[in-house]
């Protein structure tokens, strides 16, 4: 029976009423045959729902990158300040409604995945089997399509039918029992602009699919995130980039997963910063001004917005198409 105090419509209102563009809900059973290390129940053992809700990124945040000509409106209101200042709010005040009720609230912030993923060692449970390696992180993406609020495309962006890829995602682990949203599918047609369009060669044909067990699998292209850095968070390909940083770049992103273009081995991701984003003037002020990474391309999320709204898949109708 689901808490007659406390329910999936009543959750939703107060995630609305605190600024959220998108809220929905998964029933934590859904997470059952995830990994320990990426399991909700693994922060919460008691766990029933996840709550996602989601902000959108204005789509006028993307104009300047769209033309090449003004790229802050969407480092900072469309990722630093969500992540920094809009969503810590509206998590904390939709977390405290939910404890209000008797149920303990974890809100997951976006950051929190590199903080300490990968570290720690297991410690064990009272009767002495091993707990997950602590920081306890999941996948963002995967578990908003597991909440209904969209699905993963074939780029591995989470579509919403409103905001295409244009959005980003915060969860809060919940006690209580909440009605389940439906999954939503069919929004992507794998129509491939995503790769088509990465500077940085990071997306292949390559698959990456994800199985899960009486649910479905995920249609995903494979990432080279290294590469995907040097574009995004670097700016090599950026019109702040300097010719020896792009160079640099390039030799690395025409190389394999393994060797860069002229033969040698590839540098390692801690190199980067040495190499590009002090040289790129725009992300290096970002990180030394606002702590925060720059947002530099987003040529895969631009290419499929732009086709869906072409496809007239989005709900979300503008007078003007976002690219002719």
């Amino acid at each position: 029976m689901f808490h007659s105090g406390l329910t999936a419509e009543k959750i939703k209102e107060v995630a609305y009423d605190v600024g959220a563009d998108l809220v929905g809900i998964g029933s934590i059973e859904r997470w059952k045959d995830a990994p320990a290390e990426c399991n909700p129940r693994s922060i919460m053992p008691r766990a029933r729902s996840v709550v996602c809700i989601g902000f959108r990124v204005h789509r006028g945040a993307y104009r300047g990158m769209e033309e090449g000509t003004y790229f802050s409106s969407y480092t900072f209101s469309g990722f630093s300040d969500l992540n920094n200042v809009v969503a810590p709010v509206a998590q904390r005040r939709l977390s405290s409604f939910i404890e209000d009720h008797g149920y303990e609230a974890a809100p997951v912030m976006y950051y929190s995945h590199s903080l300490g993923s990968g570290t720690g060692r297991a410690a064990l449970f009272p009767d002495g089997t091993e707990k997950p390696r602590p920081d306890v992180f999941f996948n963002f993406r995967v578990s908003a399509f597991l909440c209904g609020v969209g699905e993963v495309g074939y780029s591995r962006l989470l579509l919403s039918p409103k905001f295409g890829p244009f959005q980003r995602l915060y969860f809060i682990i919940a006690e209580c029992e909440l009605e389940p949203d439906p999954l939503i599918t069919g929004l992507c047609d794998n129509c491939g602009a995503c790769l088509r369009s990465c500077p940085a060669n990071a997306l292949s044909e390559a698959k990456d699919d994800l199985a899960i067990p009486e649910i479905g699998t995920i249609r995903r292209c494979a990432i080279d995130s290294d590469k995907c850095r040097l574009a995004h968070v670097c700016g090599a390909f950026s019109p702040f980039a300097s010719e020896e940083a792009r160079a640099y770049a390039e030799n690395i992103t025409h190389g394999t997963a393994t060797h860069t273009a002229d033969g040698r081995p590839r540098p390692p991701v801690s190199e980067f910063n040495a190499n590009v984003t002090s040289k790129v003037s725009y992300a290096a002020n970002a990180r030394e001004q606002f702590r925060s990474p720059s947002g530099l391309c987003g040529a895969c999320a631009r290419s499929c917005l732009a086709h869906l709204e072409k496809a007239g898949r989005l709900t979300l109708k503008f007078h003007y198409p976002f690219r002719d």
